[in-house]
C-alpha cells in the first residue's frame, strides 16, 4: 500500500489537507535528518554515491545550480525560494529531470508546524524527481550536489524534514548518511483533534517526491 502521503502531493489532496485544517483537524509527524559535511560522508569523494561504478562522468544527465525558471516545466514551486535559497537541478540536455531547494542558514515559516525554524548549516527541501526519470539515480545525484555545494559555503552539515511515512525519502537521506536527531523524530506532534490510530496521518508539506 503506498504512503498515505502520496495522497496530498496533487492539487485535490492539497485541498482536502487545507479543508480539513481550516476545521482545526491536523497533524505533523515528521523526522529531522541531520547529515555531517566533513568531507567523509556518502559521495563526498569521486562517486555519487548510488556505486563505484556510478560516477559523474558516466552519467547521462548533469547536476547544476540552476535558475528557477529552468525548474519550471516540473511545476516546481519556485515562489516559494526564500532570499539566499538556490534551486539544484539535474538535466538532461535542456531536460529538467528533477530539483531539489538548497539554503545555507537560512530561517523557513514551516507551514505544518506554524512556525519559523533557521538551520544550523544547509537545509534541503522540496527534492522532486520527474516519475518517468525515477530509479536512475537522480535524487542521490541531487543530494550529494547539494552537500558539496553547501560544504563549499561553509556549512559544516544539513539538514532535511521528512514525513514519517515517507519511507522513500527515509531511504535516500539514511542512504547518504543522514541519521534522526535524537530531539527530531517528531519536532512537533500536535492534534487539534484527536486521532485514534496507530500513527498519525503525515502532513503533505513535510513529504518529498524522489
Amino acid at each position: 500500500m503506498p504512503g498515505v502521503w502520496r495522497v496530498f502531493r496533487n492539487p485535490y489532496g492539497r485541498a482536502l489537507y487545507e479543508f480539513l485544517a481550516a476545521r482545526g483537524v491536523t497533524a505533523t509527524w515528521m523526522c529531522e535528518y541531520v547529515r555531517s559535511l566533513d568531507g567523509t560522508g556518502p559521495g563526498d569523494g569521486d562517486e555519487d554515491g548510488d556505486s563505484g561504478a556510478d560516477r559523474e562522468s558516466d552519467r547521462p544527465f548533469t547536476v547544476e545550480t540552476a535558475a528557477p525558471a529552468r525548474v519550471a516545466p516540473l511545476d516546481a514551486p519556485v515562489e516559494q525560494l526564500v532570499d539566499g535559497e538556490s534551486v539544484v537541478a539535474a538535466f538532461e540536455g535542456e531536460t529538467p529531470l528533477g530539483y531539489l531547494f538548497l539554503s545555507v542558514g537560512a530561517t523557513h515559516d514551516i507551514a505544518p508546524l506554524e512556525r519559523s525554524m533557521s538551520f544550523e548549516g544547509a537545509y534541503v527541501r522540496r527534492v522532486f524527481v520527474a516519475p518517468a526519470h525515477r530509479q536512475r539515480g537522480v535524487a542521490s545525484a541531487l543530494l550529494v550536489a547539494a552537500c558539496r555545494d553547501a560544504r563549499d559555503r561553509g556549512a559544516s552539515r544539513a539538514t532535511a524534514l521528512v514525513a514519517f511515512d515517507n519511507r522513500p525519502s527515509r531511504g535516500l537521506f539514511e542512504k547518504h548518511g543522514g541519521v534522526v536527531e535524537p530531539v527530531g523524530e517528531l519536532p512537533v506532534n500536535r492534534y487539534n483533534r484527536p486521532y485514534e490510530g496507530a500513527a498519525p496521518p503525515p502532513d503533505p508539506h513535510g513529504s518529498i517526491d524522489i
